[in-house]
C-alpha cells in the first residue's frame, strides 16, 4: 500500500508587518560597550572590522591548523636528497592550499592597530579591586555572633538566629574569613574597644574533642 503524505496549505500572514520582519532579519546587533561601539566601522562586514582591529574573529583560521601531511613530504625530499626540489602541482592540490604561518600573521600590523591598545588599556583600568569584601548583612551577623558567644562555635550553632542552620566548622571558617578582612574586621574591633590589628585573646577550639 503506497504512503499518503499530506502536505499542509501555505497560507500568506496578513497579520505579519513585513518591513520590520525585514529589518530584524538583516540587522546585525546592536553594541552595547559604547566604548566598542565608537571604534566599531558600521560600513564593513564583522571580518574585515575584527582583521583591521588586529582581533580574531576565528582563532582557528587566525592561527591555522599544522600541515603534519605537507610537512612529512617536505621532510621525506629533504632525506631522500631533493633538497631544491618543490612540490609537484598535483601533490599541491591534495595538500590544500598552504597557511600562513603565526610568524606571518603577526608581521602584518592591522591597519586599526591602535584599537587593541585602547582595548588592553581599558581591561586596566577596568579592573575591580583584587581585595576580597564580605557583605553588609554577613558582618552584621558575623558581629552579632561574636558579641555573644566570642568564638565559641558550638554555641552559635545552637543560637535561634542560626536561621542558615550552618556547623561549627562553617561558623570558624566565616569567622576566620572576616578577620583577614582588616579593613571590616578593624571596624568591629574598634566598636568593642579592642586593640586593632590584634586578633582578640578569646579561646577557640580547633576540634571536636575540645568541645567540653
Amino acid at each position: 500500500m503506497k504512503i499518503r503524505k499530506n502536505h499542509v496549505r501555505k497560507r500568506y500572514r496578513y497579520s505579519v508587518n513585513r518591513k520590520t520582519l525585514n529589518k530584524t532579519r538583516k540587522n546585525m546587533g546592536k553594541i552595547k560597550d559604547p566604548e566598542m561601539k565608537k571604534l566599531w566601522m558600521e560600513g564593513q562586514r564583522v571580518g574585515t572590522n575584527f582583521s583591521e582591529m588586529g582581533l580574531a574573529k576565528d582563532p582557528n583560521k587566525s592561527i591555522g591548523l599544522p600541515n603534519y601531511k605537507r610537512d612529512r613530504l617536505e621532510a621525506a625530499k629533504v632525506v631522500n636528497g631533493f633538497i631544491e626540489e618543490e612540490l609537484d602541482d598535483e601533490e599541491l592540490a591534495a595538500l590544500g592550499p598552504k597557511k600562513k604561518s603565526a610568524e606571518d600573521a603577526q608581521n602584518q600590523k592591522p591597519k586599526r592597530g591602535h584599537v587593541v591598545q585602547e582595548l588592553e588599556q581599558m581591561a586596566i583600568d577596568r579592573r575591580a579591586d583584587p581585595e576580597f569584601r564580605l557583605p553588609k548583612g554577613v558582618v552584621k551577623e558575623l558581629s552579632y555572633f561574636l558579641n555573644k558567644h566570642k568564638f565559641n562555635y558550638k554555641a552559635m550553632v545552637t543560637d535561634r538566629r542560626n536561621h542558615g542552620q550552618w556547623t561549627w566548622r562553617q561558623f570558624r571558617l566565616k569567622i576566620r574569613r572576616f578577620m583577614s578582612i582588616p579593613e571590616q574586621f578593624n571596624e568591629y574591633l574598634e566598636q568593642k574597644k579592642l586593640p586593632t590589628g590584634v586578633k582578640p585573646d578569646w579561646p577557640e577550639y580547633e576540634s571536636d574533642s575540645e568541645w567540653k
